[in-house]
């Protein structure tokens, strides 16, 4: 069944008159008008202007048609190149978690202040993302040793490094940046540390080490602390030996410590100053006393705060034994230990 046969106007001195039969002539051009007041359809002649202007569009399309035609090969060869990278690799991957997130942002419905620390946060890890995103832009030709890549959503933070003699450093000196940035925001962190196969690529994230990564940060991770896979704890646990310069051995510098359940975590209490190397003459660097009364201050103020829910105090009780196993062994009793009340 063939269409309705649409009227045909053209515009004389300003007024819409009738084509007789509503014949169209076919060197012109035609356009398809509705009636709002009727709701009919018609076909309206091009006036001699609309011609004019029409025909120099066309003409400026047709002569930009290389420009479009070489950006539509851009455009493919650029989607096949990134097919071709799509491609597993083995990289160093953390999978953090914010703890209190959720019930800092029901708090900050009614509180300008907990908004505004909420926005500090996310913004200092964002700034670690942007760094990131700096070096692997400016890596030159060889690429940003490790290749760092971030991906930050929500009160999760993604990190992957590529497997080189430079991830394991990075990875640390990251793990150490966020923990204290998230610390000074009043935030703790817990996560876990694994190695595998990953695509990595800026929110693009998948692959068998990021689960890994995400199931052991959620059934291993509980307490604040970022935890290393089982694979990773048998060559990292150790630690790296440090020797003088005469090829003695001075100890350790151990960034990983062994929890009572076997599972190591991101030492980052003693981390900042590489403890092992001070002796008993030495005197405490005031950066570690300070970092320490920042963390006692933290961890006091949340068990009082949430001495309430026993839950979340457990949380923080562990982070305070944790605490106090460390000024054990290296505060000298220049810092208070932390009381630990009956659970």
């Amino acid at each position: 069944m063939s269409e309705p046969k649409l009227p045909v106007f053209r515009l004389v001195d300003g007024k819409l008159v009738r084509v007789p039969e509503d014949v169209r002539d076919p060197k012109r051009r035609y356009a398809n008008t509705t009636n709002v007041q009727t709701g009919e359809s018609y076909l309206r002649e091009f006036t001699d202007e609309e011609e004019r202007q029409r025909d120099a569009e066309e003409a400026a399309w047709e002569a930009e048609r290389p420009q479009r035609d070489a950006e539509a090969k851009r455009r493919k060869q650029e989607a096949e190149r990134f097919r071709e990278s799509l491609k597993y690799e083995l990289r160093l991957v953390a999978f953090l978690d914010v703890m209190g997130w959720a019930a800092a942002i029901a708090t900050s419905a009614n509180s300008v202040e907990e908004t505004q620390r909420l926005g500090i946060a996310i913004q200092g890890l964002n700034a670690h993302v942007d760094i990131t995103s700096w070096q692997r832009k400016h890596g030159g030709p060889g690429g940003w040793p490790g290749d760092p890549i971030m991906t930050q959503f929500s009160d999760s933070l993604l990190i992957s490094f590529a497997a080189d003699s430079y991830a394991k450093s990075n990875l640390e000196m990251t793990l150490s940046a966020v923990v204290l940035g998230l610390m000074f925001n009043g935030f703790v962190v817990r996560g876990a540390v694994t190695f595998g196969q990953m695509v990595h690529r800026d929110a693009l994230a998948f692959g068998p080490a990021m689960v890994e990564a995400y199931k052991l940060e959620q059934g291993s991770a509980m307490d604040p602390r970022i935890i290393l896979s089982p694979d990773l704890a048998e060559t990292w646990g150790a630690g790296e030996p440090v020797h003088d310069r005469n090829g003695v051995l001075l100890g350790h510098r151990r960034l990983w410590r062994q929890d009572d359940d076997g599972i190591y975590f991101f030492d980052h209490l003693s981390n900042p100053v590489g403890l092992f190397m001070l002796d008993d003459q030495q005197e405490l660097p005031a950066v570690f006393l300070d970092h320490m009364t920042k963390w006692r201050e933290l961890i006091v103020r949340r068990m009082e705060e949430h001495r309430g829910s026993p839950s979340v105090v457990r949380k923080y009780a562990w982070l305070a034994r944790y605490f106090n196993s460390v000024c054990a062994e290296n505060s000298r009793g220049h810092i208070e230990t932390i009381f630990l009340p009956r659970m």
